[in-house]
């Protein structure tokens, strides 16, 4: 690995440009996805059911995915899925002109491009320790964090909207072409992605639920992620609650028009990018426990916030500060994983990581739209303040002697 500490080396900025070409078009597909569907039909639990089966990848097989990430060469995975991914999407913009593309295909599409990004996704994260000294994790994983947002959240939908606008083939020709450009970037890397060297013992006869086995002792036997794991749980299911409904949180309680949800959405995304792009430096100065903790106690109160104002500016500012806190927390929750997991096992513990956070995402979704029909949208926000306050309180503390240091090095065994 060939880092400075003045600048990163020359092939993670290829990978990140990779990784943020991926992003960009899953947000364009994100987006268009669900309008393609409302063209086909007007029940609403139809069109929310795409949506839903991208998320579905994560509860069904999320797990798993970290014993494929682990026993492959981490790169060809990568252009595998991606080229894989960029077949689908062509295929279904092929029907699309010819006006084939019927509601079991979109389904079809999104789970096997859900599946798709859950792989890539939990082989990217184990991708930058091959990039760049250990020192500079955080500062790495604050640019992909940032690129993620940007690429997903903020221009990815963005465009993909508008695409759709212009023709409904727009937006997943450009998905498809994205990722094929993602894929020779790919291509351009150094040979440095082989899956690490097992133990000899361990390797023998070893199937995929042995080595899923040995990933989830990894994770009891080390409370700090462990701990950290659980906590995400806690944190994305509460948050989920209350962005399942924010779109009526806009029109109902902020009195705005249906347009203001994209503008407010696009606020908070700047926050998180501006996160992304500073966070290394207050993980450096404070510390991972002091960071994860300020970022937590920020959702929280972030949440309260919104939960008690009807006043949209303040809203703003507050998804603002929300998505800010959340790329802090995944700058610092990312560089912990990589710097204290084995490198052997660091894509079946980010697989396990990814999937506690994506099935208590959907599943706090679903509650989020029961709680707002009996007690009313404010309530998904404030109900969620104290759990997140407390999680994050709770294992701050237990682990307030403890920090990863920049010089904290990666454990082999």
């Amino acid at each position: 690995m060939v880092a400075s500490a003045a600048a990163l080396p020359k092939p993670f900025h290829r990978y990140w440009l990779s990784g943020f070409l991926a992003n960009f078009g899953d947000g364009v597909r994100l987006a268009a996805l669900p309008l393609l569907a409302a063209q086909l039909t007007r029940s609403p639990a139809a069109v929310a059911a795409v949506t839903a089966v991208q998320s579905l990848p994560w509860l069904l097989v999320g797990a798993g995915l970290g014993v494929i990430v682990d026993r492959s060469d981490r790169r060809r995975l990568m252009v595998a899925v991606d080229t894989a991914r960029a077949v689908i999407i062509a295929a279904l913009a092929a029907a699309i002109l010819v006006h084939a593309a019927g509601l079991a295909l979109i389904y079809v599409t999104g789970f096997t491009t859900g599946v798709g990004s859950a792989l890539r996704n939990t082989a990217a994260a184990t991708c930058v320790p091959r990039l760049v000294d250990s020192a500079d994790l955080d500062r790495a994983n604050g640019r992909v964090i940032a690129g993620q947002i940007v690429g997903s959240e903020l221009a990815g939908p963005a465009a993909g909207g508008w695409l759709f606008g212009l023709a409904a083939v727009l937006p997943f020709a450009v998905n498809a072409g994205t990722l094929g450009v993602a894929v020779l970037l790919l291509l351009t890397l150094p040979s440095v992605f082989l899956p690490a060297r097992q133990p000899g013992p361990a390797r023998r006869g070893a199937t995929m639920r042995r080595d899923l086995a040995a990933g989830l002792a990894w994770l009891r036997g080390h409370s700090d992620i462990r701990d950290l794991t659980i906590a995400v749980g806690v944190i994305s299911a509460m948050d989920a609650a209350w962005f399942a409904v924010l779109v009526l949180y806009v029109i109902q309680i902020l009195r705005q028009r249906p347009g203001a949800y994209g503008a407010l959405l696009a606020i908070g995304a700047i926050g998180g990018i501006a996160a992304g792009a500073t966070g290394s430096r207050l993980t450096r100065r404070m510390g991972a426990w002091g960071s994860l903790l300020l970022a937590g106690l920020v959702m929280a109160a972030s949440q309260l916030v919104l939960g008690l104002t009807a006043n949209v500016i303040v809203a703003a500012l507050m998804l603002a500060a929300s998505s800010a806190a959340f790329a802090l927390f995944n700058i610092t929750a990312v560089t912990m994983r990589q710097r204290r997991v084995p490198d052997r096992l660091l894509g079946r513990v980010s697989s396990l990581y990814g999937t506690v956070a994506g099935g208590a995402e959907a599943l706090g979704a679903l509650a989020g739209g029961w709680v707002a029909t009996a007690a009313g949208i404010r309530a998904t926000m404030l109900a969620g303040a104290g759990p997140i306050a407390g999680v994050i309180i709770w294992t701050a503390w237990r682990h307030r002697r403890r920090q990863t240091r920049d010089d904290d090095p990666i454990p082999v065994s």
